[in-house]
């Protein structure tokens, strides 16, 4: 099966489009699939360090109007906001089959199949003839491992509390410092792991300022993408944006809070919070970051409810989504 992938990613529109869909990619080009695998980024040159790790070179192009197409795929996938009318075109004619990741792609209606990890949907209108909704095409990176239920027990009995803060990987808006200045005023002793990603733009400097007055807590800044679970196995608690990593951490079994840009997003995590595996924090402003810290004082004393959102978590995303997504192609293709 020959596939490509086509992404935007960038500091102001966040690196999560880039992120799903090099797991994505990298699944299905690996022992068990082993289909043949073209990566295209639209974004910044300096993401090719995302590649290292992985048997994928992307061919990275600075805008839309430079993409250049010269093969032809059984599978075409689309990961971004939106695209022009043309282009999209264009690149439609080189696929048997196109598919698109994102809920929100502007050319949602004119893709073949789309593949969304909740079964909650923006809009019902625009949506392609073939759609497969639900956690379990929930798309998790091979780095994100399962916590284990000793592991975190042991981390209940700190007598401090481990939480992490992950604000994308770009975070463009710098929410990273504002919850700093939140964060630093919690009454209960606690170890705040600041995970930095490969877009954070800002000056570290900021960050240290605003922290070193801090003596009740210890806070530790991280830049980290491909090891971040390493990091995150070892915390009780994140606070997030939204995004893959509010799945990665129900697929790991990690309690999170997730506050939002835009409450039209909330059908993004509306499934997981149902399911009482997260929390939702409100819109990113003032009054709710306000709150947050209520929040962390009542978990540290009521360490119960983090231990039974574990657990409920641990088998809400079963399995990798990668042999679901390949199945359906391979089905599809065969009816062409």
């Amino acid at each position: 099966m020959r596939l490509l992938f086509i992404c935007k990613a960038s500091s102001e529109i966040g690196m999560g489009h880039l992120i799903r869909s090099r797991a994505l990619a990298s699944g299905l080009k690996g022992e068990i699939y082993k289909a043949s695998v073209d990566f295209i980024l639209i974004g910044d040159q300096n993401f090719d360090r995302l590649f290292l790790s992985e048997n994928i070179k992307p061919k990275i192009v600075s805008e839309e109007s430079r993409l250049s197409i010269d093969k032809h795929y059984d599978v075409i996938f689309f990961d971004m906001l939106n695209m022009s009318k043309k282009t999209f075109a264009k690149i439609k004619r080189n696929s048997k089959i196109t598919v698109s990741l994102s809920p929100v792609f502007n050319r949602l209606k004119n893709v073949d199949i789309l593949f969304n990890r909740t079964k909650y949907l923006p809009n019902q209108k625009n949506l392609p003839s073939q759609v497969h909704a639900g956690l379990e095409y929930a798309i998790i990176q091979n780095n994100c491992q399962k916590i284990g239920a000793g592991t975190f027990e042991e981390n209940l009995k700190l007598s401090t509390f481990p939480i992490a803060i992950s604000m994308g990987g770009g975070d463009a808006a710098n929410r990273t410092l504002e919850l700093l200045k939140i964060i630093k005023k919690c009454k209960v002793p606690a170890t705040f792991w600041v995970l930095l990603g490969e877009g954070y733009k800002y000056s570290y400097n900021d960050l240290v300022n605003e922290i070193k007055t801090d003596t009740l807590h210890e806070i530790i800044l991280v830049n980290t993408n491909r090891n971040m679970w390493q990091v995150l196995k070892n915390c009780l608690f994140l606070i997030l944006p939204g995004g893959i990593t509010s799945y990665e951490s129900v697929f790991a079994g990690l309690p999170s809070i997730n506050f939002l840009e835009d409450k039209n997003n909330y059908f993004l995590i509306k499934e997981l919070v149902g399911h009482k595996v997260c929390f939702y924090g409100g819109i990113f402003n003032q009054a709710n970051l306000l709150k947050l810290n209520n929040k962390l004082e009542s978990l540290y004393y009521n360490r119960k409810e983090l231990m039974e959102m574990h657990i409920r978590s641990k088998n809400l995303i079963n399995e990798r989504s990668f042999s679901k997504i390949y199945d359906i192609l391979l089905n599809k293709l065969k009816m062409l």
